[in-house]
């Protein structure tokens, strides 16, 4: 009896060896990987390397997991269908279960095959979900939105969607509109020309023919003015932000030199004036 048990230790001694030594090749060859990676791809497009390497991690995963359950077959006798041979309730909590997680890791292959987006990137989906990626799992990804709070979207819940990648996108926008008395509309020739002006000589990054300062409308009690100014900026960070700062500036000085102020644009550029003033 005691040279049984004797066996049987030796047995599960050596499948648990095995089984540890196997997983720490597996866990050195990810590490490899991850090195290789980032001496080939280089380290400016840390999106891309972390997008191969998430895939080369799932590869690994389930190379390891087949070799497992193969080594367990081999060593105990038992084919892995039989662990799951226990009835048909068992086949359906198995079945149920099982569903939910390749669903889940299907939708996470997808978003990282799709390349719409890369750890770092700063998106914005379809349902009003924003923020900026910092980490993409394979059933959830991880955003952090403006006011620094982290949250974990479910994958399955971001396929599908229309992603609009701001970090991708060269260029941006910065558009006004200007409320004008009926008593002011002489003046909006000029203003328009200055306004022009002004955003010509303080945003160097503006892209040539895409400015554009009209009078656009009659409404009941004004005017209405469009700015619409377009720069080689991405849409997002400090430097957008600025040349933000910088268009409104300049629609307050062409207002100022025009004398279309005090009193004739309306409350929401006498607020902007009076930011400007402080």
């Amino acid at each position: 009896m005691m040279g049984f048990q004797h066996v049987i230790m030796d047995h599960i001694t050596g499948v648990f060896s095995k089984f540890a030594y196997s997983s720490w090749i597996a866990y050195r060859i990810k590490l490899l990987k991850r090195y290789f990676l980032e001496k080939s791809m280089g380290t400016t497009d840390l999106g891309k390397v972390n997008l191969v390497d998430n895939l080369l991690d799932g590869t690994i995963l389930v190379l390891w997991l087949m070799r497992m359950l193969d080594f367990l077959e081999v060593e105990t006798g038992y084919a892995v269908k039989s662990l799951f041979s226990v009835g048909a309730t068992g086949t359906l909590v198995f079945g149920l279960a099982s569903k939910d997680i390749a669903s889940q890791t299907m939708a996470g292959l997808s978003l990282h095959l799709s390349e719409k987006i890369f750890e770092g990137d700063q998106v914005k989906f379809s349902d009003g979900t924003s923020g900026t990626i910092t980490r993409m799992g394979w059933f959830e990804t991880m955003i952090q939105n403006s006011d620094d709070v982290v949250v974990g979207v479910p994958n399955s819940q971001l396929t599908g969607q229309r992603v609009y990648n701001l970090s991708r996108t060269p260029q941006s926008q910065v558009k006004q509109t200007l409320r004008i008395r009926y008593e002011d509309a002489s003046k909006i020739p000029l203003l328009l020309e200055t306004i022009k002006e002004e955003i010509r000589t303080d945003c160097d990054k503006l892209i040539p023919g895409r400015l554009r300062a009209h009078w656009s409308n009659f409404e009941d009690d004004h005017l209405q003015v469009v700015v619409d100014a377009h720069f080689s900026i991405k849409p997002t960070g400090g430097e957008y932000h600025d040349n933000r700062q910088k268009v409104l500036q300049a629609i307050y000085r062409a207002v100022k030199k025009t004398g279309v102020l005090p009193g004739s644009v309306v409350a929401a550029i006498e607020r902007t004036a009076a930011a400007y003033n402080t």
